[in-house]
C-alpha cells in the first residue's frame, strides 16, 4: 500500500501556466526521465491541432529577433517530445505480451524465417529503443547513446531546455559502438530503467479513457452571400493531429452522422457581411473545438506501432476561435441546429 501511494505521489499531475495557455505536466517516476508537458484547453487535454506557440494573442507572430522567441522555441521542443513520449507510454499497456517475450539479455537478430516468439522479442527490442530515446533525460541519453571514442558527448545532444526530436532515434552505444557497447547499453536500460517506465505507463489513464477537447483547423474560404456566412468543409478536418483524427469520431445521432457523411459535409458559420469583411481581412483560418471522450482500443497488431483510438462528442456545442492558442472566441455552433450540407 505504501509503495502504491508513493508511486501516485511521484506521478501527480500538475497544471502549469505558460504564457497564453495552460499545460498539464506528468512528472516521471525518477529524474532519469523527462517530464511530459501537454497542452490543455479549459483545463482538459488538447487533442488534434496544437498551439504552435509562436502566434501572439493579437495575431502577429514572434520572430527570432524577439525577446520571447527562444522561450517559445524551447516550449515547442518540449511539447513535441512530450506528445511523442506520452503516446509511446500509452501504447505499452497493449504490448505486455510482446515485452514478456523479449530477450532481456541478448539482442534477437532479425532473420528471414523467425518463430513467433523471436519476432515478438525482436519487435519489442525495437520499441524499447524508441522508448529510451523518447523518455531518457540528457544524462541517461549520454550514457546510453554516445560513444566517447567516436563522438563529443558534450555536444551531440540538444542544449539545455531543448529535447530530442521524435524521429531522431539514436542507436544503443552511440556512433561506431562495438557489439559489446551496444549490448551493454541495452541491458543497462532494460535492467535499471525499463521497470520504472513500465510502472509509469500503467499509471497513465489506466481505464483507457481520456477527456479533453479535439481541435481542428480549417480555411475560412469564400463568403456565401446567399447563405449569409462561410461554409466550413469537414474534409479539411482530416489533418493528422495529436492522438486523434477526424475519422475516429463515432457518431451518436443523425446530426453527427450527417457531419460524418462519407462524401464530406460543410457547416455554415453565420456572419453578417459587414462583420465578415472585417473578419476575413485579419483571418484566413479558424479553429473549431469539440468536447470529447477518447477511448484507447489497442494496437493494429504487435508488429504495427499504431495506437487505435475512437472518440465521442460530450457536447453538441462547437466553439470557434480565430487563433491557435484558443484565446479569441469567434462563435459557437450547436450541431443539432446548425445548417449542414452534404455533397
Amino acid at each position: 500500500m505504501e509503495k502504491r501511494i508513493w508511486i501516485v505521489f511521484l506521478l501527480l499531475i500538475q497544471i502549469v501556466v505558460h504564457g497564453q495557455s495552460q499545460e498539464i505536466a506528468f512528472e516521471p517516476p525518477s529524474s532519469d526521465f523527462i517530464s511530459l508537458s501537454l497542452q490543455t484547453h479549459e483545463g482538459k487535454l488538447r487533442f488534434g491541432n496544437q498551439d504552435e506557440y509562436f502566434q501572439k494573442s493579437d495575431g502577429t507572430y514572434i520572430s527570432s529577433r524577439d525577446d520571447g522567441y527562444f522561450e517559445m522555441d524551447r516550449r515547442s521542443s518540449h511539447n513535441r517530445a512530450s506528445r511523442h513520449a506520452f503516446v509511446e507510454l500509452l501504447k505499452m499497456r497493449f504490448k505486455k505480451e510482446m515485452f514478456s517475450a523479449m530477450d532481456r539479455n541478448y539482442f534477437t537478430e532479425q532473420k528471414q524465417n523467425m518463430y513467433e516468439e523471436e519476432m515478438k522479442s525482436h519487435t519489442a527490442q525495437l520499441h524499447v529503443l524508441n522508448l529510451a530515446n523518447a523518455l531518457c533525460n540528457k544524462t541517461q541519453s549520454n550514457r546510453l547513446f554516445c560513444n566517447p571514442k567516436e563522438e563529443d558527448c558534450a555536444s551531440i545532444f540538444p542544449k539545455d531546455g531543448y529535447y530530442n526530436e521524435p524521429r531522431n532515434i539514436k542507436g544503443w552505444g552511440g556512433r561506431g559502438a562495438s557489439e559489446f557497447q551496444k549490448l551493454r547499453a541495452y541491458t543497462t536500460f532494460v535492467e535499471e530503467l525499463f521497470p520504472s517506465v513500465e510502472q509509469w505507463a500503467d499509471t497513465l489513464y489506466p481505464d483507457n479513457t481520456l477527456e479533453g477537447y479535439y481541435v481542428v483547423k480549417t480555411q475560412l474560404g469564400q463568403y456565401d452571400f446567399k447563405a449569409g456566412g462561410y461554409w466550413l468543409h469537414t474534409h479539411q478536418f482530416h489533418n493528422q493531429g495529436f492522438l486523434l483524427s477526424w475519422h475516429d469520431l463515432q457518431p451518436a445521432n443523425s446530426f453527427e452522422r450527417k457531419l460524418m457523411h462519407p462524401n464530406g459535409s460543410s457547416l455554415l458559420l453565420k456572419m453578417v457581411p459587414e462583420k465578415a469583411e472585417a473578419f476575413s481581412e485579419k483571418n484566413q483560418q479558424i479553429f473549431l473545438t469539440f468536447k470529447v471522450s477518447v477511448s484507447l482500443n489497442g494496437l493494429e497488431n504487435y508488429r504495427a506501432d499504431q495506437l487505435k483510438t475512437t472518440f465521442v462528442l460530450d457536447s453538441p456545442i462547437i466553439t470557434i476561435y480565430s487563433d491557435d492558442s484558443l484565446t479569441r472566441k469567434v462563435a459557437e455552433m450547436d450541431i443539432g441546429s446548425v445548417e449542414i450540407k452534404t455533397r
